[in-house]
């Protein structure tokens, strides 16, 4: 009888223990994002700080607004402003990157009554200083003229801006320089690469960015350039980094990784940073290349971080249903430790409508479809690194989130899905509706304990965290 209860009791053990291997959270109830009552916030971006508190920039009525917050409601908010009004005065394009001292830095383009642009950025402490925050634009370049290419990033104590200067030596609103700022250390201002300075002009389909684990920052963009300054256009894409710089910080570390019409300019380039075998930190970029009218490929060329030595292009395996048909409209990498994961919405004709696929991006193993065998339209695919809570699994996954539209019959009606997967072979659907209106926008951030994300639906802004479950007052699974 002794043998009969002891053999119960281990097996409550076993049993508690399996349960709190796994991750003992969800998501908080999905909450709207207003600075004031009934406005409308859009163009939402997320960073979360090293306490899980999330830092959200958006625009209201032509004004970038700032909204911290936990769980959903407020903790504190900011409406920044310009000296003139109406339709010609707005600003646009906002992005946000938080440091581990719990800074926020937002960049943003914005316009002064005519068609000009200049890129701003504000750094707003954790702790408002007395009087408040400064809410007009900190120029990013002065007077000069940009096209509209603004990002921000941040990793440790450090935070850097790109932004572009436009050529104005003709009227076709092309590029003459891109350029980085430290935003931690702001008398630090070089060009990522100078287009005039080698007789060129630019175009910027997409650029990404990150930083590596010694505070450089790398950017990686898919361009087009041209000495003439009108067409043709040559398509192209780089790596470029200030782990060396000459005298006035412009980025001497440059890898023009390819040239040719066949890359896809619709798909937004992807950068990210993984170990070698050795554990020598390597900068990744992935794109994708049209190998012909039906099929797109993806390759990832990725060097050593600092010197860019080592040089490898890969083609990403994927099964031979996608040599004869494969479209892919979004792609994603991130490196975790000696692991370089690969996300990706494509189609190769064999399920229905385009799926969402997760790989080891060097492995020769298939990709697996993480999202259900639904006839939807998928936007908006995103990654980021989360670890796992349980001390006894000190793990890191590679959370992944896009949304889903399925237009319902006969009523012009839309149903929106937010899905978040966490790398465990788990979908949450995080938020569900229907709307006249097609959402397509969805931004997810996470310093690494924490996970949070923001969406549109129908107009409105709505925000969620990763949070334990007995913290919430509703669980979603």
């Amino acid at each position: 009888m002794l043998r009969k209860h002891c053999n119960r009791w281990l097996l409550i053990v076993v049993c508690v223990l399996l349960l709190s291997a796994c991750i003992p959270y969800s998501f908080s109830p999905p909450k709207e994002v207003h600075i004031d009552p009934g406005d409308s916030v859009s163009q939402a971006q997320i960073a979360v700080d090293t306490e899980g508190v999330s830092h959200i920039v958006g625009v209201v009525d032509d004004r970038i607004v700032y909204y911290r917050t936990r769980y959903g409601e407020p903790i504190i908010t900011a409406t920044f402003t310009m000296s003139g009004s109406g339709t010609d005065w707005k600003q646009y394009s906002p992005g946000i990157a938080v440091t581990d001292n719990r800074t926020a830095y937002l960049v943003w383009i914005e316009q002064r009554g005519g068609p000009e642009k200049f890129a701003c950025y504000r750094a707003l402490t954790y702790v408002p200083p007395i009087g408040g925050w400064t809410k007009y634009c900190n120029p990013l370049d002065g007077n000069i003229q940009t096209t509209g290419n603004v990002k921000v990033i941040a990793r440790g104590d450090k935070a850097y801006a790109v932004y572009d200067r436009m050529y104005t030596g003709d009227s076709n609103g092309r590029i003459g320089e891109l350029m980085y700022k430290e935003l931690t250390n702001p008398s630090i201002t070089g060009h990522v690469h100078w287009y005039t300075e080698y007789f060129e002009t630019g175009f910027i389909y997409s650029l990404d960015l990150g930083i590596d684990s010694l505070g450089y920052l790398h950017v990686g963009f898919h361009d087009n350039y041209t000495y003439t300054g009108s067409p043709p256009f040559t398509k192209r894409i780089s790596l470029h980094s200030n782990a060396s710089v000459n005298a006035s910080n412009d980025m001497a570390q440059h890898w023009f990784i390819y040239e040719g019409n066949e890359l896809d300019e619709v798909v937004p380039v992807s950068l990210s940073f993984h170990l070698d075998s050795a554990d020598v930190e390597r900068v990744a970029l992935a794109s994708i290349s049209q190998g012909s009218p039906t099929i797109d490929l993806i390759y990832i060329d990725s060097c050593v971080a600092d010197g860019c030595t080592d040089q490898n292009s890969h083609l990403v395996e994927l099964p031979s249903s996608w040599d004869t048909y494969s479209a892919i409209s979004d792609v994603e990498i991130l490196g975790i430790d000696r692991t370089l994961y690969l996300s990706f919405i494509g189609d190769d004709y064999t399920t229905p409508n385009v799926q969402v696929y997760l790989k080891e991006a060097y492995l020769s193993s298939g990709p697996k479809q993480i999202s259900e065998d639904l006839d939807s339209s998928k936007w908006k695919l995103e990654m980021t690194a989360v670890n796992n809570r349980e001390p006894s699994w000190p793990l890191t996954l590679p959370a992944t989130a896009w949304i889903e539209s399925i237009e319902l019959p006969f009523s012009g009606v839309y149903q929106h899905k937010y899905i978040a997967y966490d790398g465990w072979d788990v979908n949450t659907m995080v938020f569900q509706g229907t709307c006249v209106t097609s959402t397509r926008y969805g931004d997810i951030h996470s310093n690494g304990n924490y996970f949070s994300g923001v969406w549109e639906f129908c107009g409105e802004t709505w925000f969620t965290t990763q949070a334990w479950t007995n913290q919430l007052p509703l669980i979603m699974k």
